[in-house]
């Protein structure tokens, strides 16, 4: 499958964008808004992916998301949703939890060979995100301080040897953070 021809970055390979982070970091809302900013900046389409709702999906039941088989199908069908969306000339924007280099991996080899796929990393203190999850009428357990702080301590993000944007969106606004990763977008690598 060709890659679409106006879902590319400056340097003509199509484009992936990749957000992660722990609970209540940010993704979401950062996701929505780097994909209006690629719209704008590529004019094409953008989409944004929300594992969470890849999860939702796969889990007739709507058990606590603690399936780690499940999680790892959900980052494969994102991926080949990804690679739909990208032969449809739309960038993608894929948000949620690919913690480690093996849960990037499951979602990456989804994807068209000449992928640009850039990663950013979020980060936010547990105090930060405590707050936020509070705050957010659709959060469940992520509401309790002692599975945040579980969470927190558990949460890995190596995706070593790899070109990866790490933000502290417990220090910038969301426009600011939106802003410093759409320009590092536009830097060729």
């Amino acid at each position: 499958m060709s890659p679409a021809a106006g879902a590319v970055d400056q340097d003509g390979a199509v484009l992936v964008v990749v957000i992660g982070g722990p609970i209540a970091s940010g993704k979401s809302a950062l996701g929505r808004e780097v994909a209006a900013r690629l719209e704008e900046r590529l004019e094409i389409g953008a989409s944004v992916i929300d594992l969470d709702l890849m999860y939702e999906m796969l889990d007739a039941r709507r058990l606590p998301k603690e399936d780690v088989e499940l999680w790892a199908q959900a980052r494969r069908v994102a991926g080949r949703l990804a690679k739909v969306l990208l032969s449809e000339n739309r960038a993608v924007v894929a948000e949620g939890d690919f913690a480690g280099d093996q849960a990037l991996h499951e979602f990456e080899r989804e994807l068209p060979k000449d992928a640009d796929l850039r990663l950013v990393m979020l980060g936010v203190s547990v105090s930060t995100a405590l707050d936020r999850a509070r705050a957010d009428s659709t959060r469940g357990i992520s509401k309790d301080r002692a599975f945040l702080s579980s969470h927190y301590e558990a949460f890995s993000a190596e995706w070593r040897g790899r070109d990866v944007l790490r933000l502290d969106t417990g220090s910038m606004a969301l426009s600011e953070t939106v802003q410093t990763v759409v320009e590092w977008l536009r830097q060729p690598r």
